[in-house]
């Protein structure tokens, strides 16, 4: 047996939700107690890990405590149903049986085709396109006019307007809550996972994966239970922003 092409399953932990992420990296901790740090060779590490996750407990708790988590996601909702209301309006005037309003439609369309699908984008980065968005689109008037988008262009604007104003509120609230910041803390506690498992790897390539009794197998387990999450998370995600149809 070919003990180097022994090893163990890794996840992009950066891809994985907050909740999801902290309840892998808890897990992971609790495997490598159960096996024994010491018989692992992960001891010298266990450290820095350990501070990592109690800092990544300390901020998601901010961030679950804020009141403000559950109404952004919902302003995020309106915000997309909005955007993609506008989106398909300007894309069936391109059909529209009047050649005057097709023609307008399709100087617009250029517009929608340049921004793409911006539901896709993280909160601050989609509020950013849909103001230009809406911008470059009032700035050829008569073509604009024409399109009959105004009821739901005002109606996105309405929306992007709440999730900012919800954004700014929850920014404050957590800027005076901790100083610990979501993305830093799972950037340490990333580094400390591959610092860890690269340890484990390496043992695995010198002594096979029974050096550890049931580790190997019982670890690998996990990890790809949490793969699949991963996989599933990413395939709903695909799905709501693409809304039923595809957008570029």
């Amino acid at each position: 047996m070919n003990k180097s092409a022994e090893k163990l399953v890794r996840l992009d932990t950066h891809r994985l939700p907050n909740e999801l992420h902290f309840m892998f990296m808890v897990e992971n901790r609790g495997l490598y107690d159960k096996f024994g740090v010491a018989a692992l060779g992960i001891d010298p590490f266990m450290g820095e890990y350990s501070g990592a996750l109690s800092d990544e407990d300390t901020a998601l708790e901010v961030v679950r405590k804020s009141a403000d988590t559950e109404r952004i996601a919902a302003a995020d909702v309106a915000f997309d149903r909005t955007f993609l209301g506008l989106y398909e309006q300007a894309k069936a005037n391109l059909r529209h049986y009047d050649p005057a309003a097709r023609h307008a439609a399709e100087n617009l369309w250029v517009v929608f085709e340049h921004f793409g699908n911006i539901a896709r984008e993280a909160y601050h980065q989609e509020l950013g396109a849909s103001a230009n968005l809406l911008e470059d689109l009032r700035a050829r008037p008569a073509d604009y006019a024409a399109s009959g988008l105004a009821p739901w262009a005002e109606a996105h604007e309405h929306a992007a307007s709440a999730l900012a104003a919800l954004l700014a509120e929850r920014n404050e609230e957590l800027a005076q809550q901790s100083s610990l910041r979501m993305r830093e803390v799972r950037l340490r506690m990333d580094a400390a996972y591959q610092k860890v498992t690269d340890r484990l790897d390496a043992r695995i390539n010198l002594d096979g994966r029974g050096f550890a009794g049931g580790f190997y197998a019982e670890y690998n387990t996990h990890a790809t239970e949490y793969k699949n999450k991963l996989a599933q998370h990413l395939g709903r995600v695909r799905k709501e922003a693409e809304g039923g149809d595809a957008i570029g």
